[in-house]
């Protein structure tokens, strides 16, 4: 770890807590294209940002897989986060582009 790295705290704690998140579609069929793509970058950012309070660093996507790098503080309980971000997205994205099923 790197001496500039910022360390967060709060009441209780002094945390630096960096995920990355691979999320593969289903039978990895390559759709994450295009307008698609831009849809789900927007997604992303609305669930991990409003609605958990979480970072977004850096998020990257093949048409089969996106990765993201996040920032999470410590009561986020990640195997809520992950089911909700599935969730969402994909209830959202299949709704959006029905064309793609």
């Amino acid at each position: 770890m790197k001496n500039n790295q910022l360390y967060y705290k709060n009441r209780h704690s002094v945390y630096f807590l960096q995920y990355h998140l691979v999320v593969v579609t289903k039978y990895r069929h390559p759709v994450i294209t295009g307008d698609l793509k831009n849809r789900l970058f927007e997604i992303s950012h609305s669930v991990m940002d409003q609605d958990w309070n979480c970072n977004i660093l850096e998020m990257n996507s093949d048409p089969d897989h996106i990765h993201i790098l996040f920032e999470a503080p410590p009561h986020v309980q990640l195997s809520k986060l992950i089911n909700n971000y599935k969730t969402v997205t994909s209830r959202l994205i299949r709704k959006e582009f029905q064309e793609l099923e």
